[in-house]
């Protein structure tokens, strides 16, 4: 009986460590980086919007809407120059954003599609690989913001992060905060591994918007 005691307790204290760790890595990387005001958040010249589910491919959702919403707030403040609009096109989110920001005043010279943002590492790699951007804010939801912060800056690029909180904590926002332990897990694995995107030749976009501005 004891030995089953003792396997037991080897388990928990491993699954602990499985789950805990990432979780305990993402809270050090993000200590004092993220915010869910842009009022309080500091500029950063390149701002990464994070993809979500679009409205049959025509309009954003509203988790999607309101990652865009705090996005173009961080730009009206001065806090942003250049949008990197990261998603999947199989639900047309980099094109959905890009027509939303537009409406709202962006100029398309200061939008940047990026197509092959399947995940968050994906968008973290290509953003630093593919764009060449060693700086920037993410905008996503809340519960997402620390884990794309940490994954960014474990990929080499300095990330710190806005997100939205404005959405109710209904069953919806509780299942994402809790996918969020595993999703966690998964970036270790990405990093460790060094996971290719699918980059492809360096992509000036990026930095000639930003020369616009100069």
């Amino acid at each position: 009986m004891r030995i089953v005691w003792r396997l037991l307790l080897t388990l928990v204290l491993l699954g602990s460590l499985i789950v805990g760790g990432p979780w305990l890595l993402v809270q050090i990387l993000t200590q004092g980086r993220t915010w869910t005001s842009a009022d309080d958040a500091p500029a950063r010249d390149v701002v990464l919007v994070m993809g979500a589910a679009t409205l049959n491919g025509l309009s954003p959702s509203a988790y999607l809407r309101a990652r865009l919403d705090l996005a173009l707030e961080l730009w009206r403040q001065g806090k942003a120059k250049v949008f990197i609009v990261s998603g999947s096109t199989s639900d047309n989110e980099p094109a959905v954003m890009q027509e939303y920001l537009i409406e709202n005043g962006v100029d398309a010279s200061d939008i940047v599609l990026d197509n092959g943002g399947n995940d968050s590492y994906s968008s973290c790699i290509r953003a630093g690989e593919l764009f060449g951007v060693d700086a920037l804010t993410v905008v996503t939801q809340s519960y997402h913001v620390p884990r794309t912060v940490a994954t960014c800056r474990l990929v080499g690029v300095d990330a710190i992060g806005v997100g939205d909180d404005t959405r109710a904590k209904d069953a919806t926002w509780r299942s994402y905060q809790r996918r969020e332990l595993v999703a966690n897990m998964k970036m270790v694995v990405d990093v460790v591994m060094n996971r290719a995107v699918g980059q492809s030749d360096f992509d000036p976009a990026v930095q000639n918007a930003l020369a616009r501005h100069r």
